[in-house]
């Protein structure tokens, strides 16, 4: 069982080995989740049922590339808010929406308790897309920290 604050996710041990194989051994191949069956000991089908799952709940955003954003010359920053832990998933899926938060994630801490990151083709995106997430959710206190320089460091995240 996996549980973040009040959230709890009955989590198996293939769903977990899943989760591990979707970060960090998905095959470039013609039928990714066939490959990912046969690495796991399961159909291609239950390893789609399962991805389907696991993205229902939250706990997969979205399966793709990683694009270099500093070659796109985009721009990044990391925005913490003070969410109070009834608003919590309301405002998780305003956040959510937005195809340019790459990441999201909760932390124990007084004044930001969320915080996520936006990747944008613009700081003037990144404002409007900040403005309209605090618009919609209402929350007042929010801080938005731009990339000033890139370190590169591997996240994997373990269920």
């Amino acid at each position: 069982m996996l549980k973040k604050d009040s959230i709890r996710f009955d989590l198996d041990g293939r769903d977990k080995k899943l989760l591990f194989y979707l970060q960090e051994k998905f095959p470039l191949v013609l039928r990714p989740f066939k490959k990912l069956g046969e690495d796991l000991n399961l159909s291609e089908e239950e390893v789609i049922r399962r991805t389907k799952r696991l993205k229902g709940l939250g706990l997969i955003k979205r399966i793709g590339p990683v694009h270099s954003s500093e070659n796109l010359k985009f721009k990044r920053s990391l925005v913490g808010m003070r969410v109070p832990p009834e608003q919590i998933n309301q405002t998780v899926g305003i956040i959510n929406n937005f195809s340019e938060v790459t990441h999201n994630y909760l932390r124990d801490d007084p004044e930001f308790n969320l915080w996520f990151t936006l990747i944008c083709p613009s700081e003037n995106k990144i404002k409007r897309i900040i403005r309209t997430i605090k618009e919609k959710s209402r929350i007042k206190t929010i801080i938005s920290l731009p990339t000033v320089r890139t370190i590169k460091i591997k996240t994997v995240f373990q269920p």
